[in-house]
């Protein structure tokens, strides 16, 4: 049986625990709710660049012995950061929990934030933002994102710049921390064969410092406007291949029709009987790989459509993308699409069942967004409830969407071929 205990602490801190006795480990996830979209121009990349810091050296350990340690251990580790959440995790057998757990409350609690490890921190990171623009499929990604949410704090890469990494001292790291890492943004998340209360008193033994440390509330943030300058960018490169990016206004994660959402982008650009696939790739032969893919937050919601495809075909494929969209507007989908799309959501929520440092990570997601935990059955029947007219719905507002960056990277490209959309 599947339980899950949450507690709140008096300073906003959470712990949830979802005991699974069948499981052979335990996963431990810190979810703090700060990302991108919580830095200033001048400290872009700090919430990444932090998440990087939290594995060097602490008041007990060297940056090495962390390491071995936690690989000594048999723990899995490792960190993520989006625009708006970071989350650090391992999972390891039960016996070296707390142990573990030990580690990681000091990497959080007790970093030295040495001003040498800082400095080769630095040249990790810029080699990391060099890998990105060597990539044109995110290039093309960031170059629409940036557009599309550019008049929101949210509209810069996760990685950073480049001269703010390359200048930020020490100083600035902590100050970044000290006022975002409060201790209302922070999720204690368990998952695995540990019942609550062994939970509850190995997290609040070693994470005291922060069950115990009180904060003021921050000034709500201001209201997220999406509204793109532009709605075409071509970014020339010579890659033999042209990346094809549209990404729509959408809605956050809290809306009524994000099940609606979901299930019309797996119908649109899911898997290999989708639409996109079925018209770009099987009858017309004009791409490798296309996709449609959604991303949301309490903040703002996004609709993405990617293909790659030759640089002369480029806007005939943007020209069969806009085709396959009007006509989900114009006819609306299938029972049968449905039905397929409705089986495929749930399964992928089943699949992440697998996963118990997924379960953990899933765990404080949610809870940071709904303030509650939703069952997989009260999911599934969510998932049940969205009628056809709620899909077809969906997809009349995003033809009709004028919020929507077209993006390509590519060469010999005429940015008439973009506004073929």
């Amino acid at each position: 049986m599947n339980n899950i205990e949450i507690k709140k602490y008096e300073n906003g801190s959470k712990l949830i625990c979802q005991e699974i006795e069948s499981a052979n480990y335990v996963a431990f996830a810190i979810h703090v709710s700060v990302g991108a979209g919580d830095e200033c121009e001048s400290e872009y990349g700090l919430a990444h660049f932090l998440e990087h810091l939290f594995f060097k050296s602490t008041k007990e350990m060297s940056t090495q012995q962390l390491a071995t340690s936690l690989e000594s251990l048999g723990a899995r580790i490792n960190a993520q950061t989006n625009d708006v959440k970071t989350v650090y995790h391992f999972h390891c057998l039960k016996e070296n929990f707390e142990r573990c757990v030990e580690i990681y409350s000091q990497m959080f609690e007790g970093g030295l934030f040495d001003e040498e490890e800082i400095e080769k921190e630095k040249s990790v990171v810029l080699e990391e933002i060099k890998r990105a623009k060597d990539s044109p499929l995110h290039v093309a990604y960031m170059n629409a994102f940036r557009e599309l949410m550019g008049g929101t704090r949210f509209g810069h890469d996760v990685l950073g710049l480049p001269e703010v990494i390359s200048n930020v001292t020490r100083e600035e790291i902590l100050s970044f921390k000290e006022r975002n890492y409060t201790p209302n943004r922070i999720i204690f998340s368990v998952c695995g064969n540990i019942r609550f209360e062994e939970a509850e008193k190995i997290v609040e033994k070693h994470f005291k410092n922060t069950l115990n440390k009180k904060f003021e509330e921050r000034p709500n943030v201001p209201q997220v406007v999406i509204k793109p300058k532009k709605n075409y960018v071509l970014e020339v490169q010579d890659r033999n291949q042209a990346q094809i990016y549209i990404l729509f206004k959408s809605i956050a994660a809290n809306d009524p029709l994000r099940f609606s959402v979901h299930l019309f982008q797996d119908i649109l650009g899911g898997g290999l009987s989708s639409r996109l696939f079925t018209e770009l790739r099987e009858k017309r032969g004009l791409v490798y790989s296309t996709w449609a893919e959604c991303y949301s937050c309490l903040e703002f919601g996004i609709l993405g459509i990617y293909a790659g495809t030759s640089p002369n075909n480029v806007g005939l494929a943007i020209e069969n993308i806009k085709a396959v969209l009007k006509e989900l507007a114009m006819h609306g989908v299938t029972e049968q699409e449905l039905i397929k799309a409705k089986n495929n959501l749930k399964s992928s929520k089943v699949y992440a069942q697998d996963s118990k440092i997924q379960i953990a990570k899933l765990n404080a997601a949610k809870f940071a967004i709904f303030g509650e935990i939703p069952s997989l059955k009260q999911e599934f029947e969510m998932i049940e409830s969205v009628a056809l007219e709620d899909v077809n719905k969906v997809a009349k507002q995003l033809y009709f969407e004028k919020d929507f960056v077209v993006s390509v990277v590519g060469k010999g490209i005429e940015e008439a071929e973009l506004k073929k959309f």
